[in-house]
């Protein structure tokens, strides 16, 4: 898959999500083959999705290096995935990746996609 086809992959699907009112979608290529993608969705609740990833095209796939997904209503977080080398999530066995919780903690994760972050989302808005 390209980058290219992973940019249209993610905007159809922002698109076919139902609780999304709008979105924006940045993308800053490196190189041909390396871009930094960031962007904000916005929900028909009035909460809102900011999210950035850096990936890479590789004869594999597209590798995804840095990523954050920070779910939010107003200033309160309600949810944080990142793979950041956080010093506070170095004690938890899916290190560096983390969920940063609404309370303040630091719970385990595994490698999200933004799919996996948005049906999250879904489960939680109340129609």
């Amino acid at each position: 898959m390209s980058i290219d086809d992973s940019l249209a992959r993610l905007a159809s699907l922002i698109r076919a999500c139902a609780i999304v009112a709008s979105y924006t979608v940045h993308v800053e290529r490196k190189t041909q083959e390396i871009a930094f993608l960031s962007g904000r969705i916005d929900f028909r609740d009035g909460s809102l999705l900011d999210f950035k990833e850096f990936i890479e095209e590789t004869e594999s796939g597209i590798e995804k290096y840095k990523y954050a997904y920070n779910y939010r209503k107003g200033a309160e977080l309600l949810f944080r995935y990142d793979n950041a080398p956080d010093p506070r999530a170095k004690g938890l066995s899916s290190f560096p990746h983390h969920k940063h919780l609404r309370s303040g903690e630091l719970g385990e994760s595994e490698e999200k996609t933004l799919s996996e972050v948005l049906e999250e989302i879904e489960r939680m808005q109340v129609y």
